[in-house]
């Protein structure tokens, strides 16, 4: 069965048509909620792009909240994609499989800065550990692939967190409960912890000051999809060589530009 169409209009141009419209208003808006990224759009700005009719608009969007391909920002109103968009977009990142993706560049950096690298993705509120690559140091580390640390207060789930959440009212949603400092370094309320994640957004990278483990020090950038997190990469070195964590994050993203390629991308520093 055909799905376009090409109708003439009045004037003689030929504009492809779906052949079902109200499919494609509600793919048109997924699309572009894509493209806004974990921000989303509030229903007017969304209508005016697509040119449709609010009220009709509102429905589709309705339709696509109760299958969870659309959320609602329970704080501004924006709508932006939901986990079932997350899950079908995870479905197919895992066919690439990431860590095969990223790992020989991350093996690469390890050696290019000696220090402990790691690829790791958002579970829930933890951090899996899916790959670590040893630097030539005679003082490791003591994580290992397969660990689970929560999220906050680590490089990589900041870094992580800063592309999943978009307001602190979904961040206190989602790890409200999951706050446990580890070190005297480490923040002790969600505030804290959410302006980290917030500086971690403007700058393009997490990173990790004695505040998981004290001695080490971490820095990391997500690798996003769609606006999304997929996984993460870190380097680790110890406090007291005072590494120069600004560099570090370039070095790694120097790294995954060599590997990272669409649907996959980079954050975006906030300029």
């Amino acid at each position: 069965m055909a799905e376009i169409s090409n109708i003439a209009d009045p004037k003689g141009s030929t504009e492809p048509k779906s052949a079902m419209p109200s499919v494609d208003k509600a793919l048109r808006a997924l699309l572009l909620l894509a493209d806004a990224g974990p921000a989303g759009l509030p229903l007017n700005e969304i209508a005016r792009q697509l040119g449709l009719n609010k009220s009709s608009l509102h429905v589709t969007l309705g339709a696509l909240r109760f299958r969870d391909f659309v959320t609602q920002s329970p704080s501004t109103g924006f709508y932006r994609l939901g986990s079932a968009a997350g899950h079908l977009s995870q479905t197919y990142l895992n066919s690439l499989d990431i860590r095969a993706t990223l790992r020989p560049a991350v093996v690469k950096l390890a050696e290019r800065i000696n220090e402990v690298c790691h690829i790791a993705v958002l579970d829930g509120q933890e951090i899996l550990y899916i790959e670590k690559i040893e630097s030539r140091r005679a003082i490791q580390p003591g994580t290992r692939v397969g660990m689970r640390l929560p999220a906050l207060t680590t490089a990589m789930g900041r870094a992580m967190v800063a592309y999943e959440c978009t307001t602190f009212a979904d961040f206190q949603t989602r790890f409200g409960k999951s706050l446990t400092p580890r070190t005297p370094n480490a923040p002790t309320s969600l505030e804290q912890e959410w302006e980290r994640i917030l500086t971690a957004r403007r700058r393009g990278f997490g990173v990790d000051l004695e505040e998981n483990v004290e001695g080490l020090t971490a820095v990391a950038i997500a690798v996003l999809s769609n606006g999304r997190p997929v996984a993460a990469v870190s380097a680790v070195t110890l406090a007291d060589d005072k590494a120069d964590l600004e560099q570090h994050a370039k070095e790694i993203r120097l790294a995954l530009e060599s590997v990272v390629t669409a649907p996959l991308h980079l954050p975006v520093p906030d300029s």
